[in-house]
């Protein structure tokens, strides 16, 4: 199969991926799982797939006898995986704590042969190169696929050995950086909502001082500020002086505007805008310069909720942009941390989530934000909680926008290494430097 490929520089050659394997060994995997079973074996799917890493938190078990039919695409650890299907050309090397496991029908599986790292096989399988090669051959009629005979066809660009070694370590120390402030974040997420749920779901302070004793883990000054007893409300139990409040009492609602589509585009030319689709990415798209529109702007710090599909509040760490209609933001009022809007509005969210998906119809309105109902402490509690979650929130923000710069700059580089217009280690100071 013939494809048009840019000039490598000397000494570097195009070789089929297919080349760069074992033997028969790209393939795809189960076809027909069955029904899970709890003490099977965990396939991976596409939907575990995230950010070039693979995301083992909702695995599939298949029955054994069902994965021993498909021995070719069993995981050893040290593999590279593509998915095949939907959300096609997402990448992912397979660690060793994986051996065993198997892949669904939509992955495939590429062992690498001897003297060629599965960190340059995955490197190249990313690169806007291989990416817009496997976008053009992807079939589209029903749903988009790739097929094994192209994915075997994909051209690799082979360095020499030393070089090869050099570019795959440094784009995958920018990959760790990136995955370790991911992971940052996500422990202190936990803490802000471990605390939130101490203080405002189990009132663990109030049960304390109820029984006679002191808080666990807080000082007298704070432990002073809850009460030591619980009264009757319409939610049941709460704490004496506390009081079930709308939304509206500690957070301003502020709607999208719209935009009509007509005015995006795709040069990244003109004023950012969230929508829907941008919230997990937090990669808000572009609207034409001419667009002028009293709107909110969208800040770090935020937090931002969809209104159509999935409900989750996010902590925005993008860049600042409009805010396009189904996008709404909960801004705390004077006195109340991020934090506490956000962990407050999140079961409300999903509870509304919950009813919807029951009617099918997927969708928030003012109508289910105006019936939104929460707990309301007393201004010294939320003082409180807001001196020990606002730094947390603000470590949480810094450590986005730094792995967006990071993702930024790797992704920047990464097409560049790989076709050998940037060259190691005449440049390797400065991009450490950059990075």
């Amino acid at each position: 199969m013939s494809f048009d490929l840019p000039p490598l520089p000397d000494g570097w050659a195009f070789t089929p991926l297919e080349s760069c394997a074992v033997p028969g060994s790209i393939s795809y995997g189960v076809v027909q799982p069955g029904s899970p079973v709890v003490q099977g074996v965990p396939i991976i799917r596409v939907n575990n797939f995230r950010d070039m890493r693979l995301d083992l938190s909702d695995v599939v078990r298949i029955a054994p006898e069902v994965e021993a039919k498909y021995g070719r695409t069993r995981l050893s650890g040290g593999e590279v995986l593509l998915t095949l299907v939907g959300s096609v050309g997402q990448v992912a090397e397979v660690p060793r704590t994986c051996a065993g496991f198997n892949v669904a029908r939509a992955v495939g599986v590429v062992k690498p042969a001897n003297g060629i790292d599965a960190k340059w096989i995955a490197i190249c399988l990313r690169s806007p190169l291989s990416q817009h090669l496997l976008g053009s051959r992807a079939n589209t009629t029903v749903q988009t696929t790739i097929n094994l005979k192209d994915v075997r066809a994909l051209p690799i660009p082979i360095p020499p050995p030393a070089e090869r070694l050099q570019i795959a370590d440094f784009i995958s120390a920018l990959d760790d950086r990136i995955a370790l402030l991911r992971e940052t974040n996500a422990t202190l997420e936990a803490i802000a909502q471990a605390l939130f749920k101490s203080w405002f779901v189990d009132f663990d302070p109030v049960r304390a001082k109820q029984q006679g004793l002191a808080p666990a883990g807080m000082d007298d000054a704070t432990a002073a500020m809850f009460p030591d007893s619980f009264e009757d409300s319409q939610r049941g139990s709460i704490p004496a002086g506390w009081s079930v409040k709308p939304i509206y009492e500690f957070a301003y609602v502020i709607y999208g505007a719209p935009f009509a589509s007509s005015k995006f585009n795709g040069e990244g030319i003109g004023r950012p805008l969230i929508r829907i689709r941008d919230l997990r990415d937090e990669a808000p798209g572009v609207c034409t310069p001419e667009v002028h529109i009293k709107g909110y702007v969208v800040r770090a710090g935020d937090i931002v909720v969809g209104m159509d599909g999935e409900f989750r509040a996010y902590l925005w760490g993008g860049e600042e942009a409009w805010l396009n209609q189904r996008v709404c933001v909960f801004a705390p009022k004077q006195g109340v941390p991020a934090a506490f809007v956000r962990s407050t509005i999140e079961p409300l969210l999903a509870h509304v989530e919950a009813t919807e998906t029951a009617t099918t119809v997927i969708h928030l309105g003012k109508n289910d934000i105006d019936r939104f109902r929460a707990l309301v402490p007393h201004p010294e509690v939320l003082l409180a909680f807001s001196s020990v979650v606002d730094p947390v929130y603000a470590r949480i923000v810094s450590n986005k926008q730094t792995a967006r710069t990071l993702t930024t700059l790797r992704d920047t580089l990464l097409p560049r290494l790989i076709s050998g217009q940037l060259r190691l280690p005449e440049d390797l100071a400065e991009m450490e430097e950059a990075a």
